[in-house]
């Protein structure tokens, strides 16, 4: 089980209405602190892809390459935070070494913001 990702509306909707967020390149990352109810001991994130970046293929494909950087999220990220990772057509052609350090240094920056 992936407890690592947010999948309810709930979930969503309590970090767009009480998070802040950050521009990147090839993503925007929402974030705010979980609510009371979740118990999980590790940072969680959410995807968000819209049509604007392609057709379903595209999108998979986006969404494939976001899951394959938990790793990242799970090292840097706080505990205490949800994320949710809005990804732009840029995020398709991009490299993704750079992807990893740019989603590195976003959450360094978040981290050292909060």
């Amino acid at each position: 089980m992936n407890t690592y990702l947010i999948k309810k509306k709930e979930d969503f909707a309590h970090v767009f209405r009480n998070g802040s967020f950050l521009n990147c390149r090839s993503f925007t990352i929402n974030y705010a602190k979980k609510s009371k109810i979740v118990s999980i001991n590790s940072p969680r994130f959410g995807i968000i892809v819209s049509k604007k970046v392609g057709n379903a293929v595209q999108r998979n494909f986006v969404k494939r390459r976001i899951k394959a950087l938990k790793n990242i999220f799970l090292n840097c990220g706080k505990n205490e935070l949800d994320y949710i990772l809005v990804a732009k057509k840029n995020l398709l052609n991009e490299n993704f070494k750079i992807l990893s350090s740019q989603l590195e240094q976003t959450l360094n920056k978040i981290k050292y913001h909060e």
